[in-house]
């Protein structure tokens, strides 16, 4: 055995996962379930529910590390995510605990996430505190991981520069240091099931939308994107299956009263099941986002074979052929009609490309990283 590794005959890891819906939960029941299924891993996962983000920033490490006061069971790693304040977790953990190895798993950052116009914390500089919580955090954390390469590089610059304008007495926060005890790690999908890559497109090809219907997704650019096609003379069909909330997207409505006789579906897939069968019957899915530090969306669709075509911006050019982006309204347009005329080619290559984010692919590089990193034998 090697020097200082510690002989576990089994791992027992905590997932922590403060803000535990939509993409967050999916990802935490993924890793739970596929790290459980690696021999000799066993693993836990305690959530908080997804609402008022800014608490759990603020609050989640209080709750958790309160649970640990009272759980009799201590893990050998725990890992969580960006909305966990790692840093005062760690201060507030019983001392039993406090030598428990943390890696923090990075879906977005708020340094670099476009905040919304009409938040009124960004009005105030309130955005500032959100921002130095993820820098103290990953200061605080044993590793990092990062969605993407794209991701870690833009966290790391930006970090810099936060420090860069911090008065004095900087000796703690290093964005050279940050990047050095991180990797990457993507986003794990669900392995695709029934589904058909020589399938013909659709006459007419249907449009796939889902994302969530917030600003940061961009459904601004997906109306005109729409707009574009059917001003050129296309015709399609859609299929929009992302997440709502309590208010109707103003752009929903747009493309409600514009394209109605085009919709297919629409409404947020209440089960796997339901969204699958989506996904089986769509043929392209177009994406302009503000931010995207993955895309696990798109990375879904594809894996049934859904054509992408993407805004050469982003996440995106770190792991999608340089065939599924454009730059412009013009190649976006180009595009559609190359790929509506060699839609097996698109439905392979666009399978091919997302085979390596499959959920039990993920969870076995995490579990070989983890026996590493943190010496356990």
């Amino acid at each position: 055995m090697e020097k200082g590794a510690r002989l576990v005959v089994q791992m027992n890891v905590l997932i922590l996962n403060p803000y535990h819906t939509g993409s967050h939960e999916h990802w935490a029941k993924g890793m739970q379930k596929h790290l459980s299924e690696i021999k000799g891993t066993n693993v836990e996962l305690w959530t908080m529910p997804g609402r008022h983000w800014k608490w759990r920033m603020h609050g989640a490490s209080g709750e958790f590390a309160h649970r640990a006061t009272v759980d009799a069971s201590q893990p050998d790693l725990i890992i969580t995510t960006d909305m966990l304040d790692a840093a005062s977790f760690k201060g507030l953990l019983p001392p039993s605990w406090r030598l428990i190895p943390l890696v923090q798993y990075f879906h977005e950052n708020q340094l670099t996430f476009p905040w919304s116009d009409r938040d009124a914390e960004k009005a105030r500089g309130l955005n500032h505190t959100y921002e130095f919580m993820n820098i103290q955090s990953a200061a605080a954390a044993d590793w990092i991981w990062f969605n993407s390469s794209y991701h870690r590089d833009v966290f790391v610059e930006a970090s810099a520069r936060f420090i860069k304008r911090m008065p004095d007495f900087k000796g703690a926060y290093s964005a050279r240091a940050l990047a050095e005890k991180s990797s990457i790690l993507p986003v794990g999908i669900p392995t695709p099931h029934a589904f058909d890559l020589g399938r013909s497109v659709g006459t007419p090809p249907t449009i796939l939308w889902n994302h969530r219907w917030e600003y940061d997704k961009g459904p601004n650019q997906f109306l005109e994107n729409l707009s574009a096609l059917a001003d050129d003379g296309h015709d399609f069909r859609l299929v929009l299956c992302g997440e709502q909330y309590t208010d109707v997207h103003p752009v929903l409505e747009c493309i409600r009263n514009r394209f109605k006789d085009r919709i297919l579906h629409d409404g947020f897939a209440p089960t796997r099941d339901a969204y699958d069968r989506l996904l089986r019957i769509s043929d392209f899915v177009i994406h302009e986002p503000a931010q995207e530090y993955f895309g696990v969306s798109v990375a879904e669709a594809m894996s049934f074979g859904v054509i992408p075509l993407l805004k050469a911006a982003q996440a995106y050019p770190n792991w999608v052929p340089g065939a599924f982006l454009y730059e412009h309204t013009e190649q976006m347009l180009s595009k559609w009609v190359q790929w509506k005329t060699d839609t097996m080619r698109g439905r392979k290559l666009a399978n091919k490309v997302v085979s390596e984010y499959y959920w039990p692919h993920v969870a076995g590089l995490a579990h070989r990283e983890l026996r590493q990193r943190f010496g356990l034998r």
